[in-house]
């Protein structure tokens, strides 16, 4: 279970640092994705049940409810996250957690900005009290104020040990500086001065806004009965109460007109680089052309590596984070503060020949090749298939979305891709955070940008 968690983890946004290494890739077509056969049923509160094959004994299953962090209250980040632990909490306090663990059942929450999930697996003859019991935690959940106490304590210190790494540091202030009062600016966790102000009261008002039954689909790996099943948890689900969604109304974050540089001052031999700028949201038309952008940056960076210090590899990458407002565009780079303003030249260089047409076009039929294998590979398990189909209903894509990828991508052309860059990127309006000793990195960054420096 760990593991596809962590898999999933990998679409999200990541902060980490990762190694990369040259590519090779074969053939320049992109087949047409077959769509596994999926059954959808509904319940009259609006509830929605997709049905998939089932591949094995285990029957995997992911809730996903289209409301997230983004609504959290202001000054009180994390009451979102805080709220799916306590639900699930729900299995330790009416004696469930020994009893899934008896049968073989797992399950774990994950809040997004955008949405919340409750996913897990169960052996197939299982899946029925899974459900059920599940249904029990979400519809009509215990939230104790002693609960509240405990778990909000131990997340104010997990937030503050996360904060103590300069990556986790950078990357909560690189997107503060972009979004701003945007609910993006901020970690789904919230931080420890705003968790801390979170009440029950908080948390219920949360669990009665977001959580309806009319914003959720549940998708299971089921070939069994399937209306026998249906019939069993709906009972549970059936009396869940529809209510009106939330409004997605919150200050659209909006590009700079010039740098935005940041240095958090650390003792460290290997310094962290966060550059980047606003992006596309996931139904944008130019969001193919920033996915080619995104893989070819990485693939740029063994040349970059070798140009300034005669190395194979270096440890970064981009990352294009797409949801329902503006994501981003962001390049993560690990190296010494002697080379930083190297990169950072190799980097805002190929952003201006790429926006004059001056592209490498092997390295651009590569990087069209690579964002095509990522999208099959995610599709390569049953996690990954059906956050790949509950994604397209969250953004109102369309399945088409899914089936007419690889045409979509075949259609960025070099001039499409030129074009896109031109229409989201300003060679002066980017954020840029480092974390590194400022004495040695200030003199190099003063003649970008105005510098300040955090301690």
């Amino acid at each position: 279970m760990k593991r596809t968690l962590l898999s999933l983890a990998a679409t999200a946004i990541i902060a980490s640092i990762i190694t990369v290494m040259a590519v090779a890739g074969s053939g320049t077509e992109y087949p047409a994705l077959k769509l596994p056969s999926i059954e959808r049923k509904a319940l009259l509160n609006g509830m929605q049940v997709l049905f998939f094959d089932a591949e094995g004994e285990d029957s995997p299953f992911m809730l996903m409810i289209e409301n997230g962090a983004a609504f959290d209250p202001t000054e009180k980040w994390g009451a979102t996250y805080l709220m799916a632990r306590m639900i699930l909490e729900g299995l330790v306090e009416q004696r469930y957690e020994q009893e899934f663990r008896s049968r073989g059942i797992e399950v774990e929450s994950r809040v997004d900005w955008d949405a919340i999930y409750f996913l897990g697996q169960a052996p197939a003859e299982e899946i029925g009290f899974a459900l059920e019991t599940l249904g029990e935690l979400i519809v009509r959940p215990r939230l104790r104020e002693e609960t509240l106490e405990r778990m909000r304590g131990e997340l104010i210190e997990e937030l503050k040990s996360e904060l103590e790494s300069p990556e986790s540091r950078t990357q909560e202030l690189f997107q503060a500086l972009l979004f701003g009062d945007n609910p993006y600016g901020h970690s789904v966790k919230g931080t420890p001065e705003t968790v801390a102000n979170i009440e029950l009261r908080d948390i219920k008002i949360q669990q009665r806004r977001l959580l309806l039954p009319n914003q959720t689909k549940l998708a299971i790996y089921y070939s069994g009965d399937r209306e026998l099943l249906f019939r069993r948890f709906s009972r549970k689900w059936g009396s869940w109460v529809r209510s009106d969604a939330a409004p997605f109304t919150f200050v659209r974050a909006s590009r700079h007109e010039k740098p935005l540089i940041r240095v958090v001052d650390a003792d460290t031999d290997r310094c962290l680089i966060r550059w980047g700028g606003l992006a596309v949201d996931r139904s944008s038309g130019d969001y193919f052309a920033l996915k080619v952008l995104e893989q070819y940056i990485t693939l740029s960076l063994p040349d970059w590596a070798r140009e300034i210090s005669d190395a194979q590899h270096i440890r970064g990458g981009a990352i294009l984070a797409t949801r329902r407002m503006p994501g981003y565009f962001q390049v993560n780079l690990e190296t010494s503060a002697q080379e930083i303003h190297l990169y950072l030249e190799r980097l805002q260089n190929t952003f201006r020949a790429l926006e004059t047409g001056d592209l490498n076009l092997q390295r651009f039929e590569e990087a069209k090749r690579l964002v095509h294998q990522e999208f099959l590979g995610s599709f390569e398990e049953p996690f990954g298939r059906m956050m790949q189909v509950l994604s397209t209903e969250l953004y109102q894509l369309g399945i088409n979305f899914v089936t007419t990828y690889g045409l979509r991508l075949e259609r960025v052309t070099p001039e499409r891709f030129q074009s896109a860059l031109g229409e989201h990127f300003s060679s002066n309006g980017f954020t840029l955070v480092v974390a590194a000793p400022a004495a040695e990195v200030v003199p190099q960054l003063e003649g970008i940008g105005e510098v300040e420096v955090l301690n």
